[in-house]
C-alpha cells in the first residue's frame, strides 16, 4: 500500500498552496492563485490547489493517509516562545501575551485547514494532520527538493 501525503500551506498568510507526494515522490503540485487569478492569493485556503493535486494523481480524499501543516505548537518550555517575549522588551503585556498565548497563531491555523479539508471530503476522525515546524518546513522544502544524495 502506497503511502500518500498532501501538504497544505498559506491558509493564514499568503501563497497558499497544496503538494502531494506518494511514497516519498513528488506527484503534484500548485499554488491557489494560479486557479484564483488572486496574486498571492492572501488569506485564501489552498482549496483549489489541493484539489488539482488529488485530481491530478487521481487519489480519493479517503487514500490519503496524512495531511502535513507548517505551524506546529511551541512548547511553553521551548526557546522560540521566549525569544517571542524577548522581541517585546519594550511592551511588557505584549511579551507576557506572546508567552501564554504563543499557540494562537497554530489553533487558528489548524481549524481553518480543517475547514478545508471538510470540503474537499475527508473524514477528520480518520485523517492524521502532521504539524511541522514552520522553519524546519521551509529548509526541509530546499533541501528535498534539491536532489543532493549525501547529507549536506
Amino acid at each position: 500500500m502506497a503511502l500518500i501525503l498532501l501538504g497544505l500551506s498559506g491558509a493564514l498568510t499568503h501563497d497558499p498552496s497544496a503538494a502531494l507526494y506518494i511514497n516519498g515522490k513528488l506527484v503534484a503540485a500548485a499554488e491557489e492563485e494560479r486557479f484564483v487569478r488572486d496574486k498571492h492569493a492572501r488569506n485564501r485556503m489552498p482549496y483549489e490547489a489541493a484539489k488539482f493535486c488529488l485530481e491530478f494523481a487521481g487519489v480519493k480524499p479517503s487514500e490519503v493517509d496524512a495531511v502535513a501543516i507548517p505551524f506546529a505548537p511551541i512548547s511553553l518550555l521551548e526557546p522560540a516562545r521566549w525569544h517571542y517575549a524577548k522581541r517585546y522588551w519594550y511592551a511588557p503585556e505584549r511579551a507576557l501575551d506572546a508567552i501564554l498565548t504563543g499557540n494562537r497563531r497554530f489553533h487558528r491555523y489548524r481549524r481553518r485547514i480543517e475547514w478545508c479539508l471538510l470540503q474537499l471530503g475527508f473524514d477528520l476522525r480518520k485523517t492524521e494532520i502532521v504539524p511541522v515546524e514552520h522553519h524546519l518546513a521551509h529548509a526541509a522544502s530546499a533541501y528535498f527538493c534539491a536532489g543532493f544524495a549525501e547529507k549536506t
